[in-house]
């Protein structure tokens, strides 16, 4: 035992020798060739010729060399050898032995998001004053009154209430508002049944005020609170102001036309905050509606009363008769009879309505069960009435899909319109889908005024847009009535906060446009669109607010107080199973905390609605890239391309060119939002009007450049960007264009030192984009004629770079992690190469160990798999040298190997090359020793972290990140299959392959002490081998290790987003490099088997793969959204019209208390149009429609929903 010892050391000197000798002669040869060391060098080598000729022991002369070249070195380039956490010199001879390969060139960090990326804005101070009418004025601006409607300080009246006062009780008149100055009001809701409820509390600078109510002071016919009482929590300063005001307003002025832009956001308002939120978040339906008849005390006895309680028996066969002896009348019978219901319905005399309806009037039979208006549906949004017969109104129940509770997935409740009852008023005054279904309940006749044909009454005479709005309010329960003085309707700017940490959590919201993001501490937690729920958590927990939330960019939301939801869930209690629902959908949408990031990863984009083009340089071809990127998103999402040009079409030069316009055009855009589950928005080259409304609408901005040009001056984006405060705050992704089949990215860090990007891409632009590059003007019709016959109609190639583009901002993207195993790791190329053959196409790759090696080759060229065969089998062989090993050893002071030739080979493969430049998004994971934490890198050279991430301990020495200097070792120790980092990044389908050792845990039990010797005795002499498995200390460590990385690996074969993937590899050993083509091909043959599976069993993937195997199916440009919002406002302003010549004609408002409304409510995705402000457009023109067949060609499709 003593001479093998002896033979080791004396082997060990002797290897130690060879490598200095080596070292020295590489130093020299590296040297040599640098002209900046010309001078020096001559010195040095004649100094060590001089050394040698003297006698000198050969260390010295060695250590002589080294130390001069060192010196020269260090003088020469001062900046690449230093470390910033160092201090660097000659004299130091720790630097010694420093290799100047392993020196990279120190560069500046990439820049971080702006302060306002995670800063709301302050809210502003008001002085005590001015808070009465400042406050009235904030509460009421969202229902944009005219301009000659102002809130005088005259007509408001300051008041103060004791602890437990009440301000108004039911039986009092609803006909003020009140706006809390200093204190607090509670509101509550006493049932029929039970004792008052408190389902809201109002602070200060908030009010208490339905505008439903203004319908009733409109129509002369104040309203009385029959369950709602208002008291004081504390001693309470309120202001008070009288919606009288508003009616002597109303009255006084002439403009009625002036009002109906108020009438259409009441009706909005309705729709998506109270009706929207109740039905879908809530759950409920009948509970809505007014099942009674609306119908005066005019009606005929044999008409009147008819309901759901009384609706059967020998009722039906009397509507029936009544329905067959009006069909069998003459015309003008029937228009005579119609013309006078609709008089009745309208408030106008039978005379006005010969001149105004009789023109636009037409008949339709129903028989029974034919629908009028369906459920969903935005087409033939008109106005009837009842002439024969009866309707009844149904809606799909909130909860069929909820059949384990025992519900139903049917109709479970109906609703009755009778004859002269006005239907259609909602989906007319908002131009929503039908929020309920309306069908016969026997043979009816209904006459309509098609809404093309209602909108010129509306010209004609303003006034009618009222009996219309009050008909809609005669349909409401007084369940909702009492309801909209709790519900809360909030419009946030960008930056502005919607609540801060710590608050108290006293309301849950739902998103109904904008975006908005939660940060905690500089930190992004999370973003939400259009739908989502923010704070329930909270406010079940009633625990106070742990982040801050902040809109993105202008944002609307519903209020829901814990009150109102205690209140409903107790009338309700299905509304509990709900609740339960929206909760499992936070928690199922939420990234598992298993391993948190630093920050989450700025790639994610979940729930986007809106993307905005903008072009870096003139340089970009705009429209083609649009054009693209539009090709590769209708796969999976229904989508619509926005130009100036096509606006301008669509709504005239004005909508766009000015300011004044923003209105109206804010208010269209969303309704495209409402309709399409993403908007392109294509900015124009300069900053124009239309370049920073597109910007202001995104969820995210696409900086457009190319990436073989420099990029432009700083100023030059930002300058752009900084138009609004919208754009600092909304996410920023950058994508270079690389021209050419052989191009390779290149230069990226300096694309992305100057300015601020969430993330970047690399697109390989096909030579048709620069098709018009040649041209001055380029003509965008001719660009999309181009797509339109020439690139659409075919294949779709799942595997190009626009389309993982897509799928990336899409949030339908494919990641791929690769597991640590050291020679084990051969078989991610044979199963990489199965994945190709089978379509699967790779979005996102990462892994760990020798996953991030293969990973990192991958991502430099996706598609070659030859590429990555050959340089994986290449590093393979260097690993398998004995004489790479051999001359890497050294005096185990912090590892057994120096890394040199471990570097050199990692070198070989990736070169100088930067995360930055690969063509796939990247990440790999490593150990951080110094913080005790795990990193993920996504920049950077990625050689060194490559090397960073397979540095196993105690065989290599940590790398030193040139970031912050911190010591990072191998990543399997904390997370060896990271499919948890993919899954935050925002990959749908995560497939991970793990090629770890087994995990062995048959061991033998040797009790409860145990002899060293023993064991190491029966170890040596392999006997009773498997009865005497007993662990090393080294393989004890080892275990202690990977603790956590063990854990990890459970919970992701475990997790639902992930297809785990283990080859039949066990039997290979961690340093088995020279089998490299035996276990790769054990990776391919299991990838070829249960690949196929995979992709059956996994929608997800069949619907990408099936996608690219045929061309989409495109509709024709007529389907584009009929009935895009109409502000009737801005039609009459554009429009000259005849007004009444007197006010005696608004007298017939309040003369007649026949108003039939109609219950036909519309529904749509839980999303309410931002532009509640805004003008809208006029209806769609033929002319518009034909000039804008191209553009509607490209930008319509109609696929359904990918899910």
């Amino acid at each position: 035992m003593f001479w093998w010892i002896v033979l080791i050391l004396v082997l060990i000197l002797l290897t130690t020798l060879y490598f200095l000798f080596i070292y020295n002669s590489g130093i020299s040869r590296c040297s040599s060739s640098e002209e900046i060391f010309d001078e020096t060098q001559e010195n040095n080598l004649n100094n060590s010729t001089k050394n040698k000729r003297e006698g000198r022991n050969v260390f010295k002369s060695i250590y002589s060399n080294i130390m001069v070249k060192r010196s020269a070195s260090l003088t020469s380039l001062p900046l690449l050898l230093r470390r910033r956490h160092s201090t660097v010199g000659t004299e130091f001879p720790k630097q010694t032995f420093d290799k100047k390969f392993s020196v990279s060139s120190a560069r500046d960090a990439l820049p971080k998001p702006p302060s306002e990326f995670f800063e709301p804005l302050e809210n502003p101070q008001v002085p005590d004053r001015q808070k009465p009418l400042f406050y009235l004025k904030q509460n009421t601006k969202l229902l944009e009154f005219p301009s000659f409607c102002n809130i005088k300080e005259e007509d408001i009246q300051l008041m103060v209430f004791d602890t437990n006062e009440f301000i108004v009780k039911p039986g009092d008149a609803d006909d003020s508002i009140y706006v809390v100055l200093e204190g607090s009001l509670a509101v509550y809701i006493s049932p029929t049944q039970g004792k008052k409820s408190m389902v809201r509390r109002i602070g200060p600078s908030d009010c208490f005020f339905s505008p439903l109510s203004l319908l009733d002071i409109f129509m002369g016919k104040p309203s009385l609170l029959k369950t709602v009482s208002l008291k004081a929590t504390l001693k309470t300063r309120l202001a008070k102001y009288s919606l009288v005001n508003f009616y002597n307003v109303f009255i006084e002025n002439p403009d009625q036309s002036a009002w109906i832009r108020t009438i259409q956001i009441i009706a909005t308002r309705l729709r998506h905050i109270v009706l929207t939120t109740l039905h879908q978040h809530l759950g409920l339906s009948e509970e809505l509606v007014n099942k009674h008849s609306t119908s005066s005390t005019k009606k005929p006895l044999k008409q009147r009363g008819l309901s759901l309680r009384n609706y059967g028996g020998g009722l039906k066969p009397k509507l029936q008769r009544m329905s067959t002896e009006f069909e069998n009348s003459n015309e003008e019978i029937k228009i005579s009879v119609a013309l006078t219901y609709f008089c009745e319905a309208l408030n106008i005399s039978e005379s006005e309505g010969n001149i105004l309806i009789k023109p636009y009037l037409r008949f339709l039979k129903l028989e029974e069960n034919q629908t009028l208006y369906e459920e969903g549906s935005n087409d033939g949004a008109s106005i009837g009435v009842v002439v024969s017969g009866l309707l009844k109104i149904t809606q799909e129940s909130a909860y069929s899909d909820m059949s384990t509770f025992g519900y139903e997935d049917k109709d479970s409740w109906c609703a009755y319109v009778n004859t002269r009852e006005l239907v259609g008023g909602l989906q007319f005054l908002t131009d929503e889908p039908s929020f309920c279904t309306l069908r016969a309940a026997c043979p009816s006749i209904v006459a309509l005024i098609d809404k093309k044909d209602a909108d010129l009454l509306i010209e004609k005479k303003p006034s009618l847009v009222f009996p219309i709005a009050y008909s809609v309010l005669q349909r409401l329960s007084s369940f909702v009535r009492a309801i909209d003085f709790a519900l809360g309707w909030v419009l946030l700017d960008s930056g502005e906060a919607l609540y801060r940490k710590n608050d108290f959590s006293d309301s849950v919201f739902v998103a109904l446009s904008g975006r908005l993001r939660s940060v905690s501490e500089k930190i992004v937690i999370e973003e939400f669109g259009r739908g989502d729920v923010l704070g329930i958590v909270e406010v079940l927990q009633q625990n106070p607010r742990t982040t801050t939330v902040l809109a993105v960019r202008y944002s609307q939301l519903s209020k829901i107080p814990e009150g109102l939801l205690n209140f409903v869930k107790m009338q309700f209690p299905q509304v509990g199973f709900r609740l339960v629902r929206l909760l499992g959908r936070y928690y199922s949408g939420r990234v598992s905390s298993s391993s948190p990031l630093a920050i989450p990863d700025p790639m994610t984009q979940r729930n986007l609605h809106t993307i905005a083009i903008f072009p870096a340089t003139f340089d970009v071809p705009l429209v083609a890239f649009t054009c693209e990127l539009y090709h590769a998103l209708s796969v999976t999402t229904k989508i619509i391309r926005l130009s100036s040009k096509f606006v301008v079409e669509r709504l005239g030069v004005e909508a766009v060119m000015q300011r004044k316009a923003d209105f109206r055009l804010m208010h269209w855009l969303n309704s495209q939002e409402d309709t399409y589950q993403l908007v392109i928005y294509e900015c124009d080259y300069t900053a124009t009007n239309w370049t920073r409304r597109c910007l202001s609408q995104a969820d995210a901005i696409i900086v457009v450049a190319c990436g073989d040009q420099k990029p432009p001056e700083k100023h030059f984006i930002d300058e752009h960007l900084k138009m609004n405060q919208d754009g600092i705050r909304s996410r920023k992704e950058l994508v270079l264009l690389w021209r050419g089949a052989d191009a390779v990215p290149k230069g990226t860090y300096e694309w992305l030192k100057g300015s601020w990007f969430s993330a970047h891409h690399h697109i390989h632009a096909p030579d048709r984009m620069f098709s018009w590059e040649s041209k001055v003007e380029k003509n965008e019709n001719e660009i999309l004629n181009f797509y339109e016959h020439h690139v659409f109609p075919f294949t779709i190639d799942v595997h190009s770079d626009f389309a993982r583009l897509g799928r990336l901002l899409s949030s339908n993207a494919v990641g791929l992690v690769l597991g640590g195993g050291g020679a084990r790791g051969a078989a991610h190329v044979g199963l990489i190469k199965a994945l190709h053959e089978n379509g699967i196409p790779v979005d996102i790759v990462g892994g760990t160990s020798i996953g991030s090696l293969i990973s990192g080759i991958l991502a430099t060229n996706p598609n070659n798999m030859e590429n990555l065969e050959e340089k994986a089998s290449k590093w393979f062989l260097g690993m398998s040298s004995f004489w790479n090993l051999l001359l890497d050893i050294t005096w185990a002071f912090s590892a057994r190997l120096t890394g040199y030739n471990f570097n050199k080979l990692l070198k070989n493969v990736f070169e100088f090359k930067s995360i930055e430049d690969l063509w796939l998004p990247y990440f790999c994971v490593t150990t951080d020793i110094s913080n005790s934490e795990m990193r993920v890198h996504r920049n950077g050279q990625l050689w060194r972290y490559v090397r960073a991430s397979m540095t196993l301990a105690v065989y290599l020495p940590p790398i030193c990140d040139d970031e912050d200097g911190h010591y990072l070792l191998d990543g399997g120790y904390v997370n060896n299959l990271p499919a948890d980092v993919m899954r935050t990044m925002g990959a749908r389908t995560v497939i991970a392959i793990d090629v770890s050792s087994a995990d062995e845990k048959d061991f033998h039990n040797y009790g409860d002490y145990l002899n060293g010797f023993y064991a190491q005795f029966h170890s040596l002499l392999n006997w009773q081998k498997d009865a005497m498995r007993i662990l090393t200390a080294q393989e004890i460590q080892d275990r202690l290790s990977f603790v956590s990385s063990v854990r990890q690996l459970e919970l992701v074969k475990k997790a639902p987003y992930c297809t785990y993937l283990r080859p039949p590899i066990d039997r290979f050993k961690t340093l088995d490099f020279p089998k490299f083509n035996i276990i790769q091909n054990a990776g391919y043959q299991y990838g070829c088997e249960t690949l196929p599976e995979l992709i059956t069993k996994n929608n997800h993937l069949k619907t990408l793969i099936n996608h690219g195997k045929f061309s989409v199916m495109r509709y024709s440009p007529n389907t584009f959204r009929k009935g895009s919002f109409t502000d009737l406002a801005a039609q009459i302003s554009r429009i000259p019209s005849q007004h009444c010549k007197s006010l005696d004609d608004f007298s017939k408002y309040f003369e007649d208390e026949d108003n039939d409304d109609e219950e036909y409510f519309e529904h749509e995705e839980d999303d309410s149009d931002r532009g509640l402000s805004n003008e809208f457009i006029l209806p769609d023109e033929d002319a518009i429609l034909i000039n804008a067949t191209i553009n509607a060609r490209i930008i319509t499709n109609n696929e359904e929903d990918f899910q």
